[in-house]
C-alpha cells in the first residue's frame, strides 16, 4: 500500500513512519521522528525539514514537500517540484 502525505498531517507522518521503520529504531519527540537502519536513517521534522542518511549518500531538504511512503517495496519518496528522492529501507 502506498500512502501520499504532507509534513503538515504530523500524525499521519509519525503514524507511517513508525510501521515504515518497524523492523528498525523509531525515535520521537514532540517535534521530529527518526527511523534508522544501523548506518542508514531518515529523519523528519514539523518545521518541513527532512534530512537521509546512507554510507555512500545523504539529503537534507527544507521546505514545502510530499512523502510517498510505499511499505510493500520498502521504499520512502521525497518529492517537491525541483526534486524526487527516494529512501529505500536497507
Amino acid at each position: 500500500m502506498t500512502t501520499k502525505i504532507k509534513l503538515t498531517d504530523w500524525e499521519t507522518v509519525t503514524a507511517e513512519l513508525q510501521q515504515f521503520g518497524a523492523a528498525g529504531e523509531v525515535t520521537i519527540s514532540d517535534d521530529s521522528i527518526r527511523v534508522e537502519f544501523g548506518s542508514a536513517y531518515i529523519e523528519v521534522t514539523k518545521e518541513d525539514t527532512i534530512s537521509t542518511g546512507m554510507p555512500l549518500h545523504d539529503l537534507e531538504h527544507e521546505g514545502d514537500v510530499s512523502l510517498i511512503v510505499d511499505h510493500e517495496n520498502s521504499a520512502i519518496s521525497i518529492q517537491t517540484d525541483e526534486m524526487d528522492y527516494t529512501f529505500r529501507r536497507p
